[in-house]
């Protein structure tokens, strides 16, 4: 999907003048999907959502990857910038007080982590073994300072998002696994293509992206809310970049911004485009669909394991 990668640099760049993000959302609509699928176990939730054309809009922090919507950040390099700038301002008013000499106030002036080298300043006259025993316990409270920060800083986030998950595909044996109760559930497929192009149920659906690393919120961090020029949608990759271990589910997610919805809640995906049923649902479960799905004039079918290799296939009631 190499087309995501421009989307995301037109959509999501650091900066405002640098999105592009109409022809963004052009490149998206001509690889979205024309349909898009959702797992779900069969409890009174699915069959309200089934029955009312909605779906739900939740808070990560309650999804099975304690990853979701994370992102890290690098509070070293922050710490160094803003002590750099803190120490700039203190030493044009107040460096004179400093028991310095000149070429350590100009060493402190122009430094990159200024904390650093005054402390390097200030041990100067102690042995290289009590220097190392100093310089050692700082270094390790101040990187167990900073991965706590960027931890917390994590999960206060998270819920700063309120979205849905779908699949491309509706034959994963895995998600039927996973999502629809071992195959006892269902899964239910949305036409994307019947959706306007400027409906949020088009606008807000974005692909997740998979990798390795966790987006890196750093410079973000470093900029600061009153630079007024930061794109603040950058923010949004918090809720699409996942682990590479994810990437057979295909995922694409309908993301919602707190400025826009603020808490959980049922959101209307219009009527579903067919219903699959799993390979293994009770009988009595399998009744109750097929008499909303007929009542509300709703295709459905039944997943059946293929004869000869590892796929699951539609078929009617009767067939499977």
């Amino acid at each position: 999907m190499d087309w995501v990668k421009q989307f995301i640099d037109m959509i999501f760049p650091l900066y405002i003048d640098l999105m592009n993000s109409e022809g963004a959302y052009t490149l998206k609509n001509q690889h979205l999907p024309k349909s898009i699928f959702k797992y779900r176990a069969i409890n009174k939730n699915s069959i309200k959502n089934l029955e009312e054309d909605v779906v739900w809009l939740a808070d990560p922090s309650k999804f099975n990857d304690p990853y979701d919507c994370a992102h890290t950040v690098d509070f070293s390099r922050v710490q160094k910038m803003q002590s750099s700038e803190l120490f700039r301002k203190f030493m044009q008013k107040q460096g004179s007080d400093l028991d310095l000499s000149e070429d350590q106030k100009k060493t402190l002036a122009i430094s990159q982590d200024p904390l650093s080298d005054l402390m390097e300043i200030d041990l100067l006259k102690e042995s290289p073994e009590k220097r190392e025993t100093v310089k050692s316990s700082f270094l390790s409270d101040q990187n167990k300072r900073h991965e706590k920060l960027a931890i917390t800083s994590s999960k206060t986030f998270v819920s700063n998002f309120k979205l849905c998950s779908f699949s491309e595909r509706k034959d994963s044996m895995s998600m039927w696994a996973h999502y629809a109760s071992d195959h006892h559930g269902l899964c239910v497929e949305y036409d994307l293509e019947k959706i306007s192009p400027k409906d949020y149920r088009r606008r807000f659906m974005y692909p997740v992206i998979y990798d390795n690393k966790m987006f890196d919120a750093t410079e973000l961090y470093m900029k600061g809310k009153e630079d007024k020029d930061l794109n603040i949608l950058r923010w949004h990759l918090a809720a699409l970049v996942k682990s590479k271990d994810w990437e057979y589910e295909k995922e694409w997610r309908l993301v919602f911004p707190y400025s826009i919805i603020d808490s959980e809640r049922s959101y209307n995906m219009g009527k579903p485009k067919m219903v699959y049923m799993g390979t293994k649902i009770r009988q009595k479960n399998q009744d109750q669909l097929a008499e909303i799905c007929t009542r509300r004039n709703i295709p459905f079918v039944k997943m059946k394991p293929h004869h000869s290799v590892y796929k699951m296939v539609p078929c009617s009631l009767k067939d499977s």
